[in-house]
């Protein structure tokens, strides 16, 4: 085995270059990851109730004293250096200066404990006169001691992760720093530019002109992707415009527990999308199959072009043709056929009816997607050796042995990588179904995109606190299988997608 950077013999299971000092082999986990979900879980914690009521809130009534957290803290600058803090604390651990980052998470929970008991967290108990908010503070340990009113109150969850969240980024900054590899290796100095001990300034100042004319895309993705990421602390709160205020986690306890429209759209949105997914899927793999079969390439190209076309046209011009070749009318292009071969006695509404909504997703998925899905496994097909092909043909393999045993085992691979790269977006299911539901199938078509779309702009009384939470979920959701589908990624291509 060979250095990558140097090109040195390495001895057997060498994990370092002890010329230049750059990394080899498969790395022991990254402790660097686990220091990053450390401080990641301390920021989620400062969501989350510090101090908890045993009373719940009903619906409709203002809450009295439920719930404190950083997000009601009488004096808000405490919450943002918290979260400077944090952020801090993340960059430092990405710069490998691990022992800064432990001071940074240090300084984050001396400012929670400061916060908690030198300052006062603000409650919403109804309204005053002129119609804005009653806003009355409270000591967090006060409350803890003696109560407030008839309600008890005991710590939240949110100090319980906070506590966790410090212990494991701390443990793996701490990790981080005594690990072997820290240790001085005697580089070449020759080599020092390509070792993995040039710290990260050194790399930065050399490299500072690709660095700046990164910085406008930067600045960019800073504020159209991470900053509006900020909006998910109003599904703690009742989002009033303004005048938002703190509620813990009613919004998740409602959505889990009393919500059954949730649960229906949540299983709409797997039961779509995943047999979405493995029907596109089988078809492209078909197509491609069969499009590899064709000889005459005037005709093979031709075939392409028309499958590969309603790719290309907006979901609401393909809607709309549905319609009107699905329309419950005599006279209509579909019930027409069916009526004529004997297969239906009268005309069937299959946009409106939920016995017939699914399968109709289903074929209008199929015919604008699958011809573009081709793509990937034609590329793959033309990419096996005819030798093969002859080599088997002269041993006495048909065609159909052929594909046995020599197309199918080259497809796998892709196939197994396409579906695992299209499973990370299983929750993301909007256009298609937006402009064929209607309220008549909402039992069978909504999914959780629709759900929080209508319940954010149909209705008269729009709770944006309640549909952020929702929103939040289905995006939880999302990355847990985005995460999956990276790891299986790793098992099955060598290399993860992120």
């Amino acid at each position: 085995m060979q250095c990558p950077s140097c090109n040195t013999e390495l001895p057997k299971k060498a994990k370092i270059c002890p010329k230049c000092g750059t990394a080899v082999g498969k790395p022991k986990g990254n402790i660097k990851l686990m220091a990053i979900i450390g401080l990641i879980i301390m920021l989620i914690a400062s969501l989350l109730p510090f101090v908890q009521s045993s009373a719940k809130i009903k619906e409709g009534v203002y809450p009295k004293a439920y719930a404190f957290s950083y997000m009601n803290i009488s004096m808000p600058v405490m919450w943002y250096l918290f979260i400077a803090c944090i952020v801090v604390g993340i960059i430092l651990v990405v710069a490998r200066k691990e022992f800064f980052s432990i001071i940074t998470s240090a300084l984050a929970t001396i400012i929670t404990a400061v916060s908690i008991f030198a300052f006062d967290f603000n409650s919403v108990e109804g309204k005053v006169a002129g119609g804005g908010l009653n806003y009355v503070p409270h000591n967090l340990m006060d409350i803890l001691s003696n109560g407030y009113g008839k309600n008890t109150y005991h710590i939240g969850c949110g100090l319980i992760i906070l506590a966790i969240g410090l212990v494991i980024a701390v443990a793996g900054c701490f990790i981080d720093i005594v690990k072997p590899f820290k240790k001085e290796l005697n580089v070449d100095s020759k080599y020092l530019s390509n070792s993995l001990n040039q710290s990260i300034t050194a790399k930065m100042y050399y490299y500072r002109g690709f660095y700046l004319m990164f910085l406008p895309v930067l600045i960019m993705i800073l504020l159209f992707n991470y900053w509006p990421m900020l909006g998910c602390r109003y599904a703690f709160t009742c989002y009033i415009i303004g005048n938002p205020y703190y509620m813990g986690l009613y919004h998740f306890v409602t959505m889990f527990t009393n919500d059954i429209y949730f649960w229906q759209a949540f299983r709409n949105t797997l039961i779509l999308s995943i047999i979405k997914l493995f029907l596109n899927t089988g078809a492209a793999v078909i197509i491609s199959l069969l499009l590899n079969e064709i000889v005459n390439m005037i005709f093979k190209k031709t075939v392409q072009t028309i499958i590969y076309l309603p790719h290309f046209m907006s979901w609401v011009v393909v809607a709309s043709v549905f319609k009107m070749m699905l329309a419950p009318y005599d006279n209509a292009p579909v019930n027409s056929i069916l009526i004529n071969m004997g297969l239906i006695n009268g005309p069937i509404d299959f946009m409106n009816s939920t016995a017939y909504w699914r399968g109709t997703f289903y074929v209008m998925n199929v015919w604008k997607d699958t011809g573009w899905g081709t793509i990937l496994f034609l590329a793959t097909l033309s990419g096996i050796s005819p030798d093969l092909y002859e080599a088997a043909q002269i041993d006495g393999a048909n065609r159909f042995k052929r594909l046995i045993y020599i197309t199918l085992p080259a497809l796998a691979n892709t196939i197994i990588t396409v579906f695992i790269l299209n499973l990370a977006k299983v929750m993301n299911l909007f256009e298609s179904v937006f402009v064929l539901q209607s309220p008549i199938t909402y039992s069978k078509s909504q999914v959780l995109q629709t759900y929080v779309y209508t319940k954010t702009f149909s209705g008269g009384n729009s709770d944006y606190g309640y549909t952020t939470a929702v929103g939040l979920f289905k995006s939880f959701v999302g990355m847990i299988l985005v995460l999956g589908c990276n790891w299986a990624s790793k098992k099955v291509r060598g290399r993860g997608i992120v």
